[in-house]
């Protein structure tokens, strides 16, 4: 059990109850900026210990990350800049998302410091696409569209590296939690596309996963291309 909590980070009493308070704030409100930003502090620090084992473990099972990672691969992603992208391509549309919901995930990933290891570039990296994620698969920011993109997430990571399917088991049950407390009416739903989403993102890992896909790249190019393109891997 301790060891299971030093490998998220909690290495202390007083760590261990700041993340049951932030779980509990979180249960509660899974879009509260403020708790994600403690969440994603917390594990990615807890990443810059990981042991030697686990990231060869990582190179081996996820080749193309780790190619980009020895690439340092990271273009920026410039809203502004993308917001001047013919209406229809994927840069166009992700700036739109980001607008229509004020969300600001990029001012969150640079508070992160660089990536040090292959471990902490897979954990920034699947965090940089997220929203990235929900305009090439379609997915609102509701929380039932979270479950469809953590379902996916999850699915993907199944019998991946290490602890990697770590991170989105316990965000889906966050949100199973949340739906249970505040719309137990969708509940069921919720379920349905769990299963169905969590399908289809085994199905698309053999590509290596969502966050080996160079998105950055396709920006300008037509968002039913890149759809298209990441529905063939």
């Amino acid at each position: 059990m301790l060891g299971e909590l030093r490998s998220i980070g909690i290495t202390t009493p007083w760590a261990a109850l700041q993340a049951l308070r932030n779980f509990a704030r979180t249960v509660w409100d899974p879009t509260d900026a403020d708790v994600r930003r403690g969440v994603n502090a917390l594990v990615y620090g807890a990443l810059r210990d990981v042991d030697a084992e686990r990231l060869r473990e990582i190179e081996t099972r996820q080749p193309a990350i780790a190619a980009l990672f020895a690439e340092r691969y990271d273009p920026p992603l410039e809203p502004v800049r993308l917001e001047r992208l013919p209406d229809g391509t994927l840069g166009r549309e992700y700036a739109r998302f980001l607008r229509a919901n004020g969300i600001d995930p990029l001012g969150e990933l640079l508070e992160m410091p660089a990536p040090r290891n292959v471990a902490e570039y897979l954990f920034r990296r699947a965090y940089k696409l997220h929203d990235v994620l929900h305009v090439v698969l379609g997915c609102d920011a509701s929380v039932l569209g979270e479950v469809r993109i953590v379902s996916y997430s999850l699915g993907q990571a199944q019998g991946g590296a290490g602890n990697a399917a770590r991170a989105p088991a316990l965000a889906l049950a966050v949100l199973f939690l949340h739906l249970a407390l505040r719309r137990p009416a969708e509940v069921a739903e919720a379920v349905r596309l769990a299963a169905d989403w969590l399908r289809r993102g085994e199905r698309e890992a053999a590509a290596g996963g969502y966050a080996s896909h160079r998105f950055e790249d396709w920006m300008e190019q037509p968002l039913a291309e890149v759809r298209a393109r990441v529905a063939a891997c």
